[in-house]
């Protein structure tokens, strides 16, 4: 992490999330001085780089939202992950910029939120803490506004609109002797509407809702859904780049579906999105693929052994290739398995061919073997103590059936 040392320390630090909220803030402050109680030299603008923004928010800020900042000569830093896993000290952090004449956005970030996906064969969850956010932007923020502050007091603004008071004040948990979290839009009374119309008032065009292209968030509803819709058919190269994430952690787990569990490719068939479907198909036929040998354990709750308590899980790549040979060698192992009982193959409702080994049964813990075919991006991955633990689970599973 290389920052500006010869830059003087801010007594004010806005996470910048790039979206309406914190927008309104940052332009308020510029164009109403009466509205701050600091000098704009005495500000400091960090954002995090997740590295999967939509570009219609980096031209609407580069055009509209840069320039005045360049104007005002307040600082901007723009920071990333370089890698997956970055230190409280600031090991992995990598500074994209820290000017205060900025020009560009370096949405393409570092180590991306994407990348990291798609290497474990997963997507973003909806539920419980937004760990997505956490590692890709806290991680990276926490260390560099460390940094700046140089152990001095300072005041920490978050974008938290009226009416987002919970939001605050679990924020204000983490004020310390020296931070001291401020939410100016909650003071200000200003909700999500106020924000967007007084940013309309300075720049004449609002500039847009600010996500990752492919937020769980961003479906929650029927209006946010048709919004990110219309954005996909627009880009349907994003939108098809989303379908290959959520279709690799399918083929990896039958239940993932990015849509709150529901799955996004059967949403955008729905809906007709025909120019994104084509896009996905020749996204996947172009890309290089693996047959994965997946093995799970699933293993009971502690509280009640009938339900599902926690799992592990190993990946294991057992050949790469064109998706059409992979396809072809999976469909000769499910054929001469079958024909010897040593294999059930199975196309679930999703459309994936798993040849199982191995199935679960009705009681934890139980284990599970398959192999699947899909876009050769997740890396293997296992617990050095998993062959010991799937030992342990096989040899209690077959106790369990012999009673």
């Amino acid at each position: 992490m290389s920052l500006n040392d010869s830059e003087s320390t801010p007594k004010v630090v806005l996470s910048y999330g790039l979206g309406e909220d914190s927008t309104a803030i940052l332009l308020r402050w510029i164009t109403d001085p009466a509205s701050r109680d600091f000098d704009l030299h005495e500000l400091a603008v960090v954002v995090a780089m997740t590295g999967s923004e939509w570009d219609s928010t980096r031209m609407a800020l580069e055009e509209h939202v840069l320039p005045r900042v360049a104007a005002a000569g307040i600082r901007f830093i723009q920071v990333a992950r370089g890698q997956r896993h970055v230190t409280t000290a600031g090991d992995g952090v990598v500074v994209l910029s820290d000017s205060r004449t900025p020009t560009q956005l370096y949405i393409e970030g570092g180590y991306s939120l994407y990348q990291e996906m798609t290497e474990a064969g997963t997507i973003p969850q909806s539920g419980g803490a937004r760990l997505c956010s956490v590692h890709a932007k806290g991680d990276v923020l926490d260390p560099v506004i460390a940094r700046i502050t140089r152990g001095r007091r300072y005041r920490h603004v978050m974008g938290f609109e009226a009416g987002e008071q919970r939001r605050a004040d679990k924020d204000a948990l983490f004020n310390t002797d020296r931070r001291t979290g401020e939410y100016p839009l909650i003071d200000w009374g200003w909700s999500r509407a106020d924000a967007i119309d007084y940013t309309r008032s300075i720049l004449g065009t609002s500039v847009g809702k600010s996500a990752c292209t492919f937020c769980p968030f961003s479906f929650a509803n029927k209006s946010s859904r048709a919004e990110i819709f219309a954005r996909y058919a627009e880009s349907p190269e994003v939108g098809a780049r989303t379908l290959l994430m959520e279709h690799l952690a399918l083929a990896l787990n039958p239940a993932q579906g990015l849509v709150g569990g529901r799955r996004l490719i059967d949403m955008l068939r729905e809906h007709q999105l025909d120019n994104v479907l084509d896009a996905f198909e020749e996204i996947c036929e172009g890309h290089e693929h693996a047959i994965y040998e997946i093995r799970r354990i699933l293993r009971p709750r502690k509280t009640d052994p009938t339900k599902l308590g926690n799992a592990a899980r190993s990946v294991r790549i057992r050949g790469r290739g064109p998706r059409a040979t992979m396809r072809n060698i999976l469909a000769r192992l499910a054929a001469d398995g079958a024909a010897q009982n040593k294999v059930r193959p199975d196309i679930g409702d999703d459309g994936i061919l798993r040849v199982y080994q191995h199935e679960r049964g009705p009681v934890f813990p139980t284990v599970e073997r398959y192999f699947v075919v899909a876009p050769a991006l997740a890396l293997p991955k296992e617990h050095a103590n998993f062959d010991q633990w799937w030992t342990q689970a096989l040899a209690t599973e077959a106790m369990q059936t012999a009673a």
